[in-house]
């Protein structure tokens, strides 16, 4: 099913499929849920699946100018209030994962559990200060060049060249309904640097990387499960940035279940 919640001040657009844990799906940047829905149908047998459109993506409605990086992890957990959702996992994959940490720093005791894919703790905290300047050039470039200039570039460093191609032509069709004024937007949330905010999130944490990663780096992953008090370090052999599958179906399925259990033991 489809549906919409309103949110911090913005109507948040959904998908959601399934019963039981809550696990809710945080797509990455330049995409939106429309990535996670081939995920929450075969997620749909063992959780309560929900993939949100990130504000400003794909049916939502457009981000307030005014909007800091606080904003946006306040619209993670109006979120997860309207739905009614008791301490859910929210895993998030790329941008998604600093929206997660942004929501877990907001307001731990909302959420009982993070699945955080090919993470950041914000670009500021994972990537060396060239590397964030290169990336927020490219970031504007988006933003000002017709999609069909740079989407395949960037979609080669998101998918290795035997990655699923009906997933990457998902992702491709994405781009070309991407709204250039949510970049702008979304620079603020990725230029954190969450790293000193990290040893207070103590939830249960699962780090997830594809071995193939073009994007996030190794190291950026390994520092975010040394800082946080909970979490440990799961790579997916032969994946990439985007490292959807059955690999990370189990991971995202014992981390809800793990999460309930908690939940009804306390």
């Amino acid at each position: 099913m489809t549906g919409s919640a309103d949110a911090h001040g913005v109507r948040i657009a959904y998908r959601r499929a399934g019963a039981g844990p809550p696990l809710v799906l945080l797509h990455g940047g330049l995409e939106d849920s429309r990535l996670w829905a081939d995920d929450v149908g075969r997620l749909a047998s063992e959780v309560d699946a929900i993939a949100w459109d990130a504000p400003g993506c794909g049916a939502s409605s457009a981000v307030p100018d005014e909007w800091t990086a606080e904003d946006w992890g306040q619209a993670v957990v109006g979120f997860l209030d309207t739905l009614g959702l008791e301490r859910p996992v929210v895993a998030g994959f790329s941008l998604g994962s600093v929206l997660a940490l942004l929501a877990a720093r907001a307001r731990p005791g909302h959420i009982g559990g993070l699945v955080l894919i090919g993470p950041y703790a914000g670009w500021a905290g994972s990537l060396p200060a060239e590397e964030v300047a290169t990336r927020v050039s490219a970031m504007r470039a988006t933003a000002e060049h017709p999609v069909e200039t740079w989407a395949e570039g960037f979609l080669d460093t998101v998918y290795p060249p035997d990655a699923d191609p009906a997933r990457r032509a998902r992702a491709r069709a994405a781009l070309d309904d991407w709204r250039p004024a949510t970049t702008i937007r979304l620079l603020d949330a990725l230029l954190v640097d969450l790293r000193p905010d990290l040893p207070a999130i103590d939830v249960p944490t699962v780090v997830v990387r594809g071995a193939r990663d073009d994007r996030s780096p190794r190291q950026a992953s390994l520092d975010i499960v040394a800082a946080m008090p909970d979490a440990r370090f799961v790579e997916i052999p032969d994946a990439g940035h985007d490292c959807a599958g059955p690999d990370l179906d189990r991971v995202l399925t014992d981390a809800a279940t793990r999460a309930a259990r908690g939940a009804s033991g306390r």
